[in-house]
């Protein structure tokens, strides 16, 4: 070999060497397969309905198919056991919703909430809306308040069931008011709705895309939502911060992956995440569901998290709510 050959191949190795480290730290080509979210609840509701949505805007983003799986049960701790002892990878992803922050404390769970599962990014919040039978005698919160103190076993409260936010929002008004309501749980949202409407049950606190159209066509009375701000679809409809300022709930959205997922991928769903909920596809589907767009770093969704925990927790333990 001659001394410009030498020369020339140790030119090369020595590109190569210098290329190397930047190579090892450039971010892998994440997806590079199908990505499968899991909805840790039935087909048909808002969080399937949610994730179906914001796939197919990510899907067509990353030319790589996210693909829905529904693992109900347990108020989505089954779906979400599953994700946490998924590889962390980024191509195993959970879709909690709002009970994810509370069946840590509610249930007897196989995994550990905070260390087998890393925030990806909050994908939306919800306010909820106080509603009543048309046949209640109350047109107003102060009037609804009034009335369970005055019969305080003639107000029943529908919920999805123990820990929901549908019951944790009822518990929390029946602290901050200072008034009893009977709870009656349900398995799901539309036979708890039903029986709203046919009387049965004469009040809930209910997210707003499922009763709007019940709203408008005069079967419920919305009094208040539970946002501090009023919502578009029911601009004369005030917040119970207005009779109770310490008052505010709110139902979540979220975007999960297993603990140990390569920052780089956590990264780069959350932005992509962001940038799929501003497409306007994802605007208009949102407007009609009353939901607004989530924000922030997989940091802040961590420290969202912990809050919502938190705050719930001390309402669980004031009401001794249990799971039976």
């Amino acid at each position: 070999m001659t001394f410009l050959s030498c020369a020339r191949l140790g030119a090369a190795l020595a590109l190569a060497a210098c290329a190397l480290p930047a190579a090892a730290q450039a971010p892998a080509s994440y997806p590079d397969r199908p990505v499968h979210v899991v909805v840790p609840f039935p087909p048909g509701g808002i969080v399937d309905n949610v994730t179906r949505n914001l796939g197919a805007r990510l899907s067509a983003a990353l030319g790589q198919t996210f693909i829905v799986e529904n693992k109900a049960g347990a108020g989505g701790s089954i779906g979400a056991a599953h994700v946490a002892k998924a590889a962390p990878d980024g191509y195993t992803l959970l879709a909690a919703f709002d009970t994810h922050a509370v069946n840590p404390l509610l249930y007897k769970l196989s995994f550990d909430s905070d260390k087998d599962l890393a925030p990806v990014a909050l994908i939306g919040t919800s306010p909820l809306i106080l509603v009543v039978h048309p046949s209640v005698p109350a047109r107003t919160v102060p009037e609804l308040v009034a009335l369970a103190k005055a019969k305080p076993d003639a107000l029943n409260y529908a919920s999805t069931g123990a820990g929901s936010s549908n019951q944790l929002t009822a518990e929390l008004f029946k602290a901050t008011a200072g008034v009893e309501m009977n709870h009656v749980p349900y398995k799901g949202g539309a036979p708890a709705i039903t029986d709203v409407l046919g009387g049965r049950v004469q009040v809930m606190f209910v997210s707003a895309s499922s009763v709007l159209a019940h709203i408008k066509a005069g079967k419920m009375r919305a009094l208040a939502v539970t946002t501090r701000e009023r919502i578009p679809a029911l601009p004369d409809v005030p917040s119970i911060s207005q009779f109770y300022p310490d008052f505010e709930a709110r139902s979540w959205i979220g975007l999960l992956a297993p603990a140990g997922t390569p920052p780089a991928t956590v990264s780069r769903l959350n932005a992509e995440v962001y940038r799929a909920l501003q497409t306007p596809e994802m605007r208009t589907f949102f407007d009609a569901q009353a939901i607004q767009p989530g924000s922030g770093s997989p940091e802040q969704f961590g420290a969202f998290l912990r809050n919502e925990t938190k705050k719930w927790g001390e309402i669980i333990k004031k009401q001794d709510i249990r799971v039976e």
